[in-house]
């Protein structure tokens, strides 16, 4: 196996399936196109959800020609994933079927236990109980399965086992240690998955029965910022190494200020936790202001932390100019990553904070931090600080800025063909394309706080990520209703929409009278939607990471890599939005 599939494959076993996506990309640009990394760029988009694309690029990519089994599979797997996407009835019993038949195909040609027992299952969920018993029998007739020395091995073992009703030696497989001290995290997601549904249909309980495979929590750590003291730093330390033992955190990201967040950072790296930093804004701004003032002992470890850190990412690329709501923005974007990162787990996300328990007043602080986790539904696990120095003098912003700055969801469309219409077609695509679009901006009234357009072009600006991400998906429901062929096009036109959120000033236009926005955010915004697919809504990782936090569930962001965006500004990591199945 080449460098590029082992780190692939190593991403995609610690749950990082978007660093999985963009191992493989990167190995394909630089000329390893081996059904390896393609295997690992089908799984890894599968894992994602993103089943439309993994199809595309498994039919592309000759992996059904395969002499392995496992990459024959993915194929089957997609199959399967489409057909558990579709609601009871024909369609879905015949996608099941089909499923079955090429999972089973490649059973039958290779003996290979992987493609058997997902047979069995699907045999199962389909309503033929014989079938999948006389399959899971089979299996554990086999010597590897029985043995179950490895984890794969180990977990077939398990899954036949259920789907025969034996749910205490599932128990007793799961609690091996074959399965027990496995840290295949990605692998150990796609089981419990697996065995979670097939528990479904079966009428068990399968929380306490799966928990063996429960994947490592996912913690976002915040806390107050104080001078070094050995004795408080100490029994700190023991309340998180209790904590974070008793969460089971593996992943966790935070900041990485003087006192709690470095304390938080030094106990997940000495447990063997998967570090992410998010800072703010510009790093020497973020010394200066958050670590410095405590004490320069705090810059030494500062510094080893960041080095072990798994990623570093800056919430803004501008300097700390006074503004509190940068501070405010950097920990929501860290709370959405770690939602973020839960979801691809199936993990539980997870708030640790050293907190006195008093609420904050203003754009940041660890209250307000605790809140905005609280009101997306997040369980936070609070250590209370007892007796530490806390007042610091911070020097002067190295800048001020008296400009009015506000968070914003940054909405640009444009529409594909335009530059084509013919002069008489434009009327139809003014009263029929962008009234349309005026409609939905109006049903949504105070949500927008600033629109605009030219052309074809709109430019708006929501308050909410919530509400830009509801806005741009109605664009695309009302302008897959219109007939384009009104328009002398063929079909190959429709609208291309691009959102980001972050930071910008808020004024008051000079030429138009009325409230807009401008900023590094804007011109950033405006350079997602050239390189957007006609009829898809693409948003930055922010965006991403705060409507995590702000919706939940509601949508799905799916990640489709590195993208270059237009005018040579650079590549960012994007994501695809839906609404959640």
């Amino acid at each position: 196996m080449t460098g590029a599939a082992e780190s692939a494959r190593g991403a995609l076993s610690r749950g990082d399936l978007i660093g999985a996506y963009d191992a493989t990309v990167a190995a394909i640009a630089e000329g390893d196109d081996s059904p390896a990394i393609r295997h690992l760029q089908v799984l890894a988009l599968a894992r994602m959800g993103d089943t439309d694309r993994a199809m595309e690029l498994f039919a592309a990519s000759g992996l059904d020609a395969s002499p392995d089994p496992h990459e024959r599979a993915v194929g089957a797997r997609l199959l399967k994933d489409k057909a558990l996407s579709l609601p009871p009835g024909a369609a879905s019993a015949a996608a099941l079927a089909g499923a079955f038949d090429a999972y089973h195909a490649i059973y039958a040609a290779s003996g290979d236990a992987f493609p058997g027992i997902n047979a069995a299952t699907l045999a199962l969920l389909a309503g033929d109980t014989a079938r999948a018993h006389v399959l899971a029998e089979a299996l554990l007739a086999d010597p590897a399965v029985a043995a179950a020395a490895n984890y794969y091995d180990a977990a077939t073992k398990a899954e036949a086992l259920l789907i025969l009703g034996r749910t205490g030696e599932v128990t007793a497989a799961l609690a091996a240690p074959p399965v027990r001290e496995s840290r295949d995290y990605g692998a150990r997601c796609s089981t419990l998955r697996q065995l979670a549904m097939i528990a479904a249909h079966l009428g068990l309980d399968s929380e306490a029965l799966l928990a063996p495979l429960a994947p490592p929590r996912v913690a976002h750590f915040c806390g107050h910022i104080f001078v070094a003291d050995a004795e408080a730093e100490s029994r700190l330390r023991a309340a998180i190494d209790a904590v974070i033992e008793a969460e089971t955190v593996g992943f966790a990201y935070g900041a990485l200020a003087a006192g709690a967040d470095i304390l938080f950072a030094e106990a997940l790296l000495a447990r063997g936790a998967e570090l992410h930093l998010v800072l703010p804004f510009a790093e020497e701004d973020f010394l200066a202001q958050s670590v410095r003032p405590a004490g320069e002992p705090w810059l030494a470890r500062y510094a080893a932390c960041r080095d072990r850190a798994a990623t570093l990412t800056f919430a803004g690329e501008m300097e700390f100019f006074g503004d509190g709501a940068q501070y405010g923005y950097g920990s929501r974007m860290a709370m959405g990553l770690a939602r973020l990162r839960a979801e691809h787990l199936a993990a539980e996300a997870v708030q640790l904070a050293i907190w006195d328990g008093k609420a904050a007043n203003g754009d940041a602080g660890t209250g307000i931090d605790v809140a905005a986790w609280r009101d997306g539904a997040g369980r936070t696990v609070a250590i209370e600080p007892g007796q530490v120095e806390r007042g610091l003098t911070r020097p002067e912003p190295r800048v001020r800025s008296a400009y009015d700055r506000a968070l914003a969801a940054i909405l640009f469309t444009d529409f594909a063909g335009f530059s084509t219409l013919s002069e008489t077609a434009l009327p139809a695509f003014w009263d029929g394309v962008m009234h349309r679009v005026a409609e939905v901006l109006d049903r949504h009234g105070d949500e927008v706080a600033c629109r605009n357009s030219w052309g074809d072009a709109l430019y708006a600006v929501m308050q909410s990520a919530t509400g830009a991400a509801e806005i741009a998906l109605e664009l695309q429901d009302a302008l897959a209703r219109f007939d384009y062929a009104t328009l002398g096009l063929d079909g190959a036109g429709g609208m291309r929409i691009g959102v980001h959120y972050g930071p910008a000033y808020r004024t008051i236009d000079r030429i138009t009278g009325r409230t807009t926005f401008y900023g590094t955010e804007v011109s950033k915004a405006a350079r997602i939607e050239p390189v957007t697919p006609p009829g898809a809504v693409f948003v930055t990782e922010p965006f991403a990471a705060i409507l995590a936090l702000e919706a939940g569930s509601r949508f799905t962001s799916r990640y489709v890599g590195r993208i270059p965006l237009a005018k040579k500004y650079g590549d960012y990591p994007m994501y695809r939005l839906t609404r959640a199945d």
